[in-house]
């Protein structure tokens, strides 16, 4: 079998192409890495957000039922 100067150049082009889908893909993992450190960060906040919600909403009836408590007792 002979080597031709052609399978060199294919064969070039096929591994400078494979270097470029193994950059992009890399990149990609890394940009989708980044994404989900984001959500998960969101999801952390929307959860603290949810129990002060929860908290002021508790308060809040409290409230309402002194106040009642105070004006039936007038």
């Amino acid at each position: 079998m002979n080597f031709t100067f052609k399978d060199t150049i294919w064969l070039l082009g096929v591994f400078v192409a494979l270097g470029a889908t193994w950059g992009m893909t890399s990149q990609r993992v890394t940009a989708m890495e980044t994404d989900l450190d984001r959500m998960e960060t969101a999801i952390q906040i929307f959860t603290k957000i949810e129990t002060r919600i929860a908290v002021i909403e508790t308060e809040v009836k409290n409230i309402n039922q002194n106040l009642e408590r105070m004006t039936n007792g007038k």
